[in-house]
């Protein structure tokens, strides 16, 4: 199945929001389904290091509305974290393979 990374960037005041569904959102993300499996995760961070900006996820997944329906359910998205959002099919030329990852 084709690779998709998604970019999602938090709003203004989506810190406290953020904090409240984190673990929601980190058990979401490892649901497999047979049209799409998150396979790297991880936050988007300020230039501090501390403190979180967004998200940078991974999927192999059948397509691209794939990963949108599995991402409507995700935490984040329904409780309004991302201010923006984009999803782009991603051609993995560098580093670990899709196997490798553990989330």
């Amino acid at each position: 199945m084709p690779l998709f990374a998604f970019h999602g960037l938090d709003g203004p005041q989506s810190g406290p929001i953020r904090d409240r569904v984190r673990e929601l959102h980190r058990k979401h993300l490892r649901e497999e389904r047979s049209d799409c499996r998150a396979v790297a995760a991880g936050p988007l961070m300020e230039d501090d290091g501390e403190s979180m900006c967004g998200s940078l996820l991974v999927f192999e997944a059948q397509d691209r509305a794939a990963v949108e329906r599995f991402m409507a359910t995700d935490p984040y998205v329904v409780e309004g974290v991302f201010e923006r959002v984009d999803i782009r099919r991603w051609n993995w030329t560098l580093g670990r393979s899709a196997g490798d990852a553990q989330l």
